[in-house]
């Protein structure tokens, strides 16, 4: 049986290796690798401030240590770009881990104050180190309709947890 299972993972490597060899998107095994550039350097520039408003979870015990959903009742998102509000729905659905870190899957309806609307997804970690105070990163996307915010739907983004009393709030850098 290991054999089989092994036997069809080369084959797929081997399609794989294949159809990126054919399409261009393999890297030559010919040449050295490059040094590092300029180019290569992750940048980053402010898209957002984003704080959001939550009402008390809802417990939902899972084979896997259990959910908590929450739902998130508002809150605002304000940067040189974009500015508006959260509006429902919108929500939390927390996988609580085994080891006391959580997996964020957030889904929210961004509202921009010229009335446009933009679905804002992230899938994130959340943990507190011992001793320490709650460290989070997330990774939105985004859809939208709107022409004039069309250019969110090929954005990659970084946010970064930012203490706030009694709500919870990002900042989100977009990945040049």
């Amino acid at each position: 049986m290991k054999i089989a299972i092994l036997g069809s993972r080369v084959a797929a490597a081997t399609i794989l290796a294949g159809l990126f060899a054919s399409t261009g998107l393999a890297a030559s095994t010919a040449s050295p690798p490059t040094p590092a550039t300029a180019d290569d350097k992750l940048q980053s520039e402010f898209l957002f401030d984003l704080v959001l408003e939550a009402q008390l979870p809802t417990t939902l015990a899972t084979a896997n240590g259990g959910r908590l959903i929450v739902p998130i009742s508002g809150g605002k998102f304000t940067g040189p770009r974009l500015k508006g509000t959260i509006v429902l729905p919108s929500g939390d659905w927390v996988v609580q881990r085994p080891d006391g870190s959580r997996v964020l899957d957030v889904r929210v309806l961004l509202q921009t104050d010229d009335g446009q609307k933009i679905y804002m997804s992230w899938r994130g970690i959340a943990y507190t180190p011992a001793g320490g105070t709650l460290w989070a990163r997330i990774v939105p996307m985004f859809e939208t309709a709107s022409e004039k915010n069309a250019w969110l739907n090929n954005v990659i983004a970084v946010g970064v947890y930012r203490p706030d009393l009694g709500k919870i709030a990002y900042r989100v850098y977009r990945i040049l």
